[in-house]
């Protein structure tokens, strides 16, 4: 989650004193504002989740590429985690075969529209949800003072 902290100093400006906005020397007429969003966590996670979908085909793919002994746990492991994921792709393009290196060209495809719908999902619930929640802290004495700009 992010969050952006600032100082702020107000101050009524009476005559022939500072402005709003210049610094008063006690910090007591100091507040902190913070600002974040409740929905970036779940803007977040569907980015990680899609990036983790994508990063596993494209290692998937790499494997295939490099000719990875499929006897080996970690190929054999990767190849059944990605195998829903490419279910809906298969056939789409031809796959090449040369030796023990294997290009599916569908995965391809799949990168692309796992990325595509991922993004586009993270930016609907930024739509939908984004806002940004302003809180303010009074430094010292303890009391949230109204904005009075």
């Amino acid at each position: 989650m992010e969050r952006r902290e600032e100082r702020i100093v107000r101050e009524d400006p009476g005559p022939g004193g500072p402005g709003v906005g210049e610094p008063l020397g006690t910090s007591a007429e100091t507040e902190v504002v913070s600002r974040f969003s409740p929905a970036r966590r779940a803007y977040e996670t569907i980015y990680l989740i899609f990036a983790i979908i994508v990063g596993s085909i494209v290692v998937r793919m790499l494997l295939k590429l490099l000719g990875a002994n499929t006897a080996v746990a970690f190929t054999h492991f990767m190849y059944n985690v990605t195998d829903p994921f490419l279910a809906p792709f298969r056939n789409i393009l031809p796959t090449f075969i040369s030796g023990r290196t294997v290009f599916e060209s569908s995965a391809l495809i799949a990168i692309l529209i796992y990325g595509l719908v991922g993004i586009a999902l993270a930016r609907l619930i930024a739509i939908m949800f984004m806002r940004d929640v302003t809180v303010a802290h009074g430094s010292r004495s303890g009391r949230i003072r109204p904005n009075t700009n």
